[in-house]
């Protein structure tokens, strides 16, 4: 599974109310579209800035999402979203283990500590992606800013020593 993470904020003097409205509108309109390989879309609020979570089972499904999220009946409300929208920055991210939810508040954002194999970062962080709601993410092909993981989970969680995380609470709007 992939994922494409958007991060935004409003243009200066927007409305918020506004702007959250137009993003919940354009993601209900993204769900009722039949896209092959779509899973689902989802926008959270961190701090003063928001991402947009699109889950897509594979790269093939990344075309069709791009030509669908700005045609037919969603065309509006990504215009209106992208009119008040400011310092637009995507990411394209793979699950390296765990099980997304959507409902997950913490977003710990972290690089792989210097000099761990990947496969021991992997098996440090199983008993956080075994649990509910604890899904790992990382970077591809060095697409979009770094760090190079997130980990999603339903709260906040004791991190392995060895990596420095940033802990986000989010909050699904």
């Amino acid at each position: 599974m992939l994922a494409y993470v958007f991060s935004h904020r409003p243009a200066p003097g927007g409305d918020v109310d506004e702007y959250e409205e137009v993003l919940r509108d354009f993601h209900r309109l993204l769900a009722s579209s039949s896209l092959d390989g779509f899973v689902s879309s989802s926008t959270y609020r961190i701090g003063d800035g928001y991402s947009d979570w699109y889950l897509v089972e594979s790269s093939a499904a990344l075309d069709a999402l791009n030509e669908v999220a700005v045609t037919g009946a969603r065309a509006a409300s990504h215009h209106a979203a992208a009119r008040m929208a400011v310092d637009g920055v995507g990411k394209l991210l793979s699950l390296a283990d765990g099980k997304p939810d959507p409902e997950a508040r913490v977003e710990a954002r972290f690089a792989k500590p210097p000099g761990m194999p990947y496969a021991d970062l992997y098996a440090a962080l199983r008993p956080i992606t075994a649990s509910a709601g604890g899904a790992l993410w990382r970077r591809m092909m060095v697409l979009g800013p770094p760090p190079e993981f997130c980990l999603t989970s339903a709260a906040r969680v004791e991190m392995p020593a060895a990596i420095r995380a940033e802990a986000l609470e989010r909050t699904r709007i």
